[in-house]
C-alpha cells in the first residue's frame, strides 16, 4: 500500500510539472567599466540565450547604485522662482534603464508590472522624513522621472531587444558619461502572454581609474585637506595669471 501511494503521488507531481524546463542565460560584453579623466561613456552589449522564445518578449532592467536625491517644487513669488517644497528620496537608483522587445505596456499589464517590480513606479521609492499621500507620491515620482530622464539616467528603450530565431537575444546598452561608480545590476525577464517564464541576473562594476580615481578618493576621504588645497591652488593660479599679465 505504501509503495502504491508513493507511486500515485509521483504520478500526480509529474502531471503537474511543465512539459519543458525553460532556460534563460544572459551576460554583458564587459565585466567592468573604467571611469578615467577622459571618460565619455561606454557602449556595452547585453546578450544571451533563451529557450523557445520565437513569439515571446524579453525585458531587461539595468539599475545603478542607490543614492539620495532631492526633488524640488518651484513657485513664482513676486516674479522670482523659489523652491517652496522639497522631497528627498532615500533609495533612488542613480541609473535606471529598461530595454524591451516591444513597448512595456503592451508586454505587461499594470498589475503585472507592479508584481514584477518593473518601472520606476514600482521599485519601492522611499521619501526621507516626509509622509506622502498616494496622489502626492505619483506627482513627486513623475517629477523625479522627468528630471532623471533629462539627464539621460532614467529611460525606456522600447523595441531595443532583438530575439534571433527564438533562441538568441541581444540589446545594445549605452552608459552615459555622468554615471556614478558602483555595482550595476542587470535583470533579464522572459515573458510569454504577460506571464513570467524565466529570469536571470548579472552585474557589472563601474569604477574610477587613474588620476581621476586618486582625486576622487582624496576629495571624499580627506575632504578638509582637499578643500584647503583647492583654495590654495586657486589663489596661486590667480596670482600667477596676474603676474604674467603684468609682465606682458
Amino acid at each position: 500500500m505504501m509503495f502504491r501511494a508513493l507511486s500515485f503521488i509521483c504520478l500526480l507531481l509529474s502531471l503537474a510539472a511543465p512539459v519543458y524546463a525553460n532556460t534563460l542565460v544572459a551576460d554583458l560584453s564587459l565585466d567592468e567599466v573604467a571611469i578615467t579623466t577622459d571618460f565619455n561613456g561606454e557602449d556595452l552589449l547585453l546578450f544571451g540565450a533563451v529557450e523557445d522564445a520565437l513569439n515571446d518578449d524579453i525585458i531587461v532592467e539595468f539599475k545603478g547604485p542607490e543614492i539620495a536625491l532631492a526633488s524640488r517644487r518651484k513657485e513664482q513669488v513676486s516674479g522670482i522662482w523659489v523652491n517652496r517644497q522639497t522631497v528627498t528620496w532615500k533609495n533612488a537608483p542613480s541609473f535606471y534603464h529598461i530595454f524591451s522587445t516591444r513597448p512595456l505596456d503592451e508586454i505587461l499589464k499594470p498589475d503585472a508590472q507592479r508584481r514584477l517590480a518593473i518601472g520606476y513606479q514600482h521599485i519601492g521609492l522611499k521619501s526621507a522624513g516626509t509622509s506622502l499621500s498616494p496622489a502626492d507620491m505619483v506627482f513627486w515620482t513623475e517629477a523625479l522621472d522627468r528630471n532623471m530622464r533629462q539627464k539621460g539616467l532614467w529611460r525606456r528603450h522600447e523595441n531595443a531587444v532583438t530575439i534571433l530565431k527564438g533562441v538568441l537575444f541581444r540589446a545594445p546598452v549605452a552608459l552615459p558619461a555622468n554615471i556614478l561608480p558602483g555595482d550595476y545590476d542587470v535583470r533579464v525577464l522572459h515573458i510569454r502572454n504577460g506571464q513570467l517564464l524565466a529570469e536571470d541576473t548579472t552585474s557589472i562594476s563601474v569604477a574610477k581609474k587613474g588620476l581621476g580615481a586618486y582625486i576622487y578618493t582624496i576629495a571624499h576621504d580627506y575632504s578638509v585637506f582637499y578643500g584647503i588645497f583647492a583654495v590654495i591652488f586657486a589663489c596661486g593660479a590667480g596670482w600667477l595669471a596676474a603676474a604674467a599679465f603684468r609682465k606682458t
